[in-house]
């Protein structure tokens, strides 16, 4: 790594979650108050700390500011969040072309990253290892890299010391997660299944004249398309025990075909026209073309849920479900109920209330008739008077 520029300044950076903000900010207001304002704190969730400026580009002025720092402190609370930005600041940060940086990890609940086994953590639950981080903050004279002498002349072992770890210590209990945080669970309602097709066969896709772009598009999503992912309901329903990582969609659908050799069902055609449809980044057709799986007698419908471009590997993934449909006793039906609209219950009512109004006029006309019938004015359907 490179020296330290001999013109800066001890600097801190906080890297955290947002939903752990009132951590990162107990832990930027013990920095500040206890080095006396010698170290630069960096924390991009507080108004008061050295966070980007308004205007100027986050990335690049975030890229500097980490290239620059001296410590970095992460904040690791679970598992279940996504922490690949903070690990892109630790990379940032500890790059072999950068200035030395210290990382340390501030262990809050459950296990800590792989990547950070192998390193001395601060559990932040235990006040040894609190008054082990203090002491080496205040008192190391190695603790910033680059920057010798320590930030005060308390002793490792003295009261202030001692004092300001207590307090940082209390100060946590409350804010910090829960020790022992159930695992997050869940469970897939529908087989799942993702493809993925690279820029420059979707490129090829929009450059067809429209007049072929239907039967040579398809041919280009079942040759090129990937499967990417699966869960085991989607190996099921496709008789596998697992796809392999390079398995085309292609080989999928033959699989299929084989197995169903007269299958009448249009799954394929219907799932590909949405993929295209996808692919150039337009809304797709679902029109519920069901096929079978080859374990069950339950019928399924593909449905692309989800398009999601990635640059960095340039390629486009698409998310697709199969939704199950139930069919009549005859196996020859879908069953789905639709319900009848408020224009028509509207209209229905309506026709009730003319009906009703023409009962109750045809009663008043055949009261008429009968009054009438009695003074021997009634008349017949032939016309003829009929006398009393």
């Amino acid at each position: 790594m490179s020296p330290q520029n001999p013109t800066s300044s001890r600097s801190l950076f906080i890297s955290h979650k947002h939903v752990d903000k009132k951590i990162a900010d107990l832990i930027s207001s013990f920095i500040t108050m206890h080095s006396g304002g010698r170290v630069t704190v960096h924390q991009s969730s507080s108004p008061w700390t050295d966070a980007p400026k308004v205007g100027r580009n986050l990335n690049k002025q975030l890229r500097e500011t980490l290239w620059n720092t001296s410590v970095l402190i992460l904040i690791y609370t679970s598992a279940d969040h996504d922490w690949s930005y903070c690990m892109w600041e630790c990379g940032v940060a500890s790059h072999p072309q950068s200035p030395d940086t210290k990382i340390i990890l501030f262990q809050c609940a459950g296990t800590s990253p792989a990547v950070f086994t192998e390193q001395v953590n601060v559990n932040m639950r235990d006040l040894v290892d609190i008054q082990k981080f203090t002491s080496e903050f205040l008192t190391s004279p190695d603790f910033f890299p680059g920057f010798p002498g320590a930030i005060t002349k308390f002793k490792s072992n003295g009261q202030e010391v001692a004092s300001a770890a207590a307090d940082l210590f209390q100060k946590l209990e409350p804010v910090l997660p829960p020790e022992k945080i159930d695992p997050a669970t869940e469970w897939p309602a529908y087989p799942f299944l993702q493809l993925e097709l690279g820029f420059q066969h979707i490129d090829q896709i929009r450059k067809l004249d429209p007049k072929e772009r239907i039967q040579k598009a398809n041919e280009i999503i079942k040759k090129e398309c990937l499967i990417s992912a699966a869960d085991k309901y989607c190996e099921q329903l496709f008789g596998v025990l697992s796809f392999s990582s390079d398995m085309s969609f292609k080989k999928l659908i033959d699989s299929w075909t084989e197995r169903f050799p007269h299958s009448q069902s249009t799954w394929i055609q219907s799932l590909c026209n949405q993929v295209k449809a996808g692919a150039t980044w337009n809304f797709p057709t679902t029109t519920w073309d069901i096929m079978q799986g080859f374990n069950d007698t339950i019928w399924r419908a593909p449905v692309l849920t989800r398009v999601r471009k990635i640059p960095s590997r340039q390629c486009t993934q698409f998310d697709i479900y199969f939704f199950k449909f139930d069919v009549n006793a005859e196996g020859d039906l879908i069953n789905i109920n639709i319900p009848t609209s408020t224009k028509r219950k509207k209209k229905s009512k309506v026709k009730e209330k003319s009906r009703g109004e023409k009962k109750r006029g045809g009663k008043k006309k055949l009261l008429k008739s009968k009054k009438a019938g009695k003074s021997g004015k009634t008349k017949l359907k032939s016309g003829r008077k009929k006398k009393s």
